[in-house]
């Protein structure tokens, strides 16, 4: 007979597996999206501002759904949020290539941002409750399968591209086959939730959650840029064909899978001050040596250091605010996706922009310090409220 002191609840390990899987269908977008981004520039004839207005719309889709559905998730459960969340992204990321000109891409990039900022919150609400029920940290390695497939995504994207396929035909393939991989997960997504807070949803965030705010500005600064502009510096900057310029993007979700595999067991060793600073020295390390030194080789080694760094800034973040006491988990990261896509919003249009006068290496520079700030300002917003 077994002792109930023995007795321990079982591991949702069919919720992991799948919730684990929607996280790579969404990195596997991206990378898909990524991968485009030159050939739709190219066959759009879009200036630098231009893409920059379409990466803005983007970015403006999810902050706008970003607080729905983080009083939603509360209300209705993340698994149904997850699962009408991410159909809408998969299914609208055929969409984008087929924008005949500049206002029609807006229109496409605008929702399907706004699918994908659904998206983010739903899922990471729902992956703190699997890690609840876990009971150990598993947030950075639900982050890591979202590198996995942006790194699968930018690699498929990159053979297509090889083998004369163009954006529509790939694209409208990988959201097909994408809708079939959510619609899988969902059927083992059911996890216990946490109780409700009484009085939840997104309301104005208090001083714990602003500070995570404010790091997750520049983190998602530095990362949202990235996804969006490492391919088109490598084509148009470094030189390389479009189908090696996918190979930035690889490379730097490569190293972030990496970086989440292993975050997990260093963020319990060195705790999420010690890391978040390592974390942000490593991608400032990367960053500029990407931009310093502008080579087929160094430029996709650079972005894939940026990329071990950025690795686990966001998940150790989503996993804070998902435990900030009073404030229930989906409210918690929606409040801070809100900061962090609004360094999303920022970032990639700026980029565009600047890069417009003063060239896109000198642009890509604001990464760099970006990054640096980010490390000077984690003491204050870490190290003040270490019970969480």
């Amino acid at each position: 007979m077994t002792s109930p002191l023995r007795e321990r609840p079982a591991r949702p390990a069919a919720a992991r597996r799948a919730t684990a899987a929607v996280f790579f269908a969404n990195g596997a977008g991206f990378g898909i999206w990524a991968a485009h981004i030159p050939l739709l520039k190219k066959g759009l004839d879009l200036s630098e501002g231009e893409l920059g207005l379409a990466l803005l719309m983007m970015a403006a889709g999810a902050v706008a759904t970003m607080p729905l559905v983080g009083r939603w998730a509360v209300r209705a459960g993340s698994r149904p949020t997850v699962a009408a969340a991410g159909f809408a992204f998969a299914a609208l990321l055929a969409v984008p290539p087929l924008a005949p000109g500049l206002g029609t891409l807006m229109l496409a990039c605008l929702l399907l941002g706004a699918a994908n900022g659904a998206l983010d919150v739903a899922m990471n609400t729902h992956a703190t409750a699997v890690e609840r029920a876990w009971r150990r940290p598993i947030m950075s390695g639900f982050h890591a399968f979202y590198s996995l497939g942006g790194l699968a995504g930018a690699g498929a994207a990159g053979a297509a591209i090889a083998g004369g396929f163009g954006p529509a035909a790939t694209m409208t393939a990988a959201a097909a086959a994408l809708v079939l991989a959510v619609g899988a997960a969902n059927l083992h997504l059911a996890v216990a939730t946490p109780p409700a807070v009484p009085g939840a949803g997104f309301a104005r965030p208090r001083r714990p959650v602003l500070r995570l705010g404010i790091l997750a500005v520049l983190g998602f600064f530095a990362e949202g840029s990235l996804i969006d502009w490492c391919a088109v510096y490598l084509v148009e900057r470094v030189g390389t064909s479009p189908a090696a310029g996918a190979s930035g993007y690889a490379a730097f979700s490569l190293a972030m899978t990496a970086g989440r595999l292993t975050g997990d067991r260093i963020a319990a060793r060195f705790g999420p001050q010690r890391t978040l600073a390592g974390s942000a020295a490593l991608a400032a390390a990367g960053l500029a040596l990407a931009i310093a030194v502008p080579h087929p080789v160094f430029a996709p080694a650079g972005f894939a250091v940026a990329g071990l760094g950025l690795a686990n800034i966001v998940p150790l973040l989503f996993g804070q605010a998902a435990r900030v006491p009073g404030v229930a988990p989906g409210a918690g990261v929606a409040m801070v996706a809100v900061f962090g896509y609004a360094g999303a919003l920022a970032g990639p249009p700026l980029i565009g922009f600047a890069a417009e006068g003063i060239g896109l290496r000198a642009a890509l520079g604001t990464l760099v310090a970006a990054a640096v700030l980010g490390g000077l300002l984690i003491p204050w917003a870490i190290g003040r409220d270490r019970r969480r």
